[in-house]
């Protein structure tokens, strides 16, 4: 199968975690609980206990536990934000991990930012994963990786080797 060069870059809103950002995440948060933006692979890449596709709808569906998010990177991604920010206010969420991009003049930059404590700036460009489990071409944007919970030193600590981690400034 070939992967369409679209899928990695600008023209796609799907970008497909790759396993050393997972084994980091895992390392963090001791699993994965929901995966509210998933693929619609037979086996999804990312292994968590709850899995939303497109066709679920993540964003009507109630996120529980240690989540996952690696949204679609489309211009509505600031809703994605926002209904992390309503789970986790509600209670229902306890940890989050966002892998999203470095795009700091954006709303969906600032709702993301109001909610992490630490965000981790790879050394390199994350090589996203497609459909049939290869790597494609390098994304057209530098990536980042958002913490939202009461363990910041062990996201410190799982992140330390992907690159800085840096403290969110909180206005």
């Amino acid at each position: 199968m070939t992967v369409p060069s679209a899928l990695l870059s600008h023209e796609s809103t799907e970008h497909y975690t790759p396993q050393y950002i997972l084994d980091a995440v895992i390392t963090c948060m001791g699993a994965i609980d929901t995966d509210p933006a998933s693929n619609r692979w037979e086996i999804p890449n990312v292994p968590a206990e709850r899995h939303y596709t497109a066709q679920d709808n993540g964003l009507v569906q109630p996120w529980e536990g240690r989540v996952f998010l690696n949204p679609p990177f489309g211009h509505d991604v600031e809703r994605w934000f926002s209904k992390l920010y309503q789970e986790r206010s509600a209670g229902r969420t306890t940890e989050e991990i966002v892998l999203w991009k470095s795009a700091t003049e954006t709303a969906a930059w600032k709702t993301l930012t109001a909610i992490s404590c630490l965000v981790c700036f790879p050394s390199t460009r994350i090589r996203f994963v497609g459909p049939s489990g290869d790597d494609g071409p390098g994304p057209t944007f530098s990536p980042a990786l958002f913490y939202v919970g009461e363990g910041p030193e062990r996201f410190e600590r799982a992140f330390a080797g992907i690159g800085a981690v840096w403290v969110v400034p909180k206005e």
